[in-house]
């Protein structure tokens, strides 16, 4: 099975470390408790059972980024939801996001096929009886400056896959968010949860598949109950990503 590798050329590596100083929309929120926000990409069906089960136990929901092409699919992140998967979550309490329909590289497709892949998958969300996403994920984290002004008018939020720490300003059009995958990445998220009560705010984390033998773009369960409990003892308020932007956005114009 082939998996997926983003453009290396020189032109597309220039692009992609020029694009989040453009065609910014910041928010610089005034929180005296930090705020963590999980995330779910894809999505692959082992969230459930190892993510979405613990978090449920602590009362915390989270924002799971559907790309409806993939349900029923199998691949290197393993067996998928199904369309009930995806309703139940919402029915629970959970935040469905959009992630394009057949999960499409920005860099790679026009604009206007990108953005007539979103609006298939929110068709196909609302097929199942959803409303309209109010958050998006870029799928690959590949971001171009076009869409990011096109999804600002459509989205209250895009997230994208470059790490930040808590403090940070936070662009709208490409927020920050920080991998909880195994191996070295999963030690950098735990020093930043550490560090998120010093000066309180929001650290956004995401992640794909949840088993005892992920790819590479995943974790363990043990990983995953390790992220909670230390989230836990540093006394953050868990949010979805919608409700992590709509508080911030209060406190920004209160600022």
């Amino acid at each position: 099975m082939t998996v997926y590798q983003p453009d290396m050329s020189l032109k597309a590596k220039i692009k992609r470390r020029i694009t989040p100083f453009m065609a910014r929309r910041v928010i610089k929120p005034q929180l005296e408790r930090p705020i963590v926000s999980f995330s779910f990409d894809d999505c692959p069906k082992s969230v459930i059972e190892n993510a979405i089960k613990p978090l449920e136990r602590e009362n915390w929901r989270a924002t799971i980024y559907i790309a409806m092409g993939l349900c029923g699919i199998e691949n290197h992140l393993g067996l998928h939801m199904d369309a009930d998967d995806v309703t139940a979550l919402y029915a629970g309490g959970h935040e469905i996001g959009d992630h394009t329909f057949d999960h499409i590289d920005a860099a790679q497709n026009s604009a206007s096929i990108f953005m007539g892949d979103i609006d298939k998958n929110q068709s196909a969300l609302n097929a199942i009886g959803l409303p309209p996403s109010e958050t998006f994920a870029y799928p690959y984290g590949q971001v171009t400056t076009e869409l990011k002004l096109k999804l600002a008018s459509k989205f209250l939020g895009s997230r994208g896959i470059r790490s930040r720490e808590s403090t940070d300003d936070v662009d709208l059009n490409q927020i920050r968010s920080n991998r909880l995958y195994a191996g070295q990445d999963f030690d950098t998220l735990m020093e930043q949860i550490k560090r998120i009560s010093d000066k309180p705010g929001w650290l956004p984390i995401f992640t794909h598949d949840i088993r005892d033998n992920p790819s590479p773009f995943g974790c363990t369960p043990q990983q995953m109950l390790h992220v909670i409990d230390a989230i836990k003892s540093s006394g953050a308020e868990v949010l979805t990503m919608v409700e992590a932007i709509k508080k911030m956005e209060l406190t920004h114009e209160a600022g």
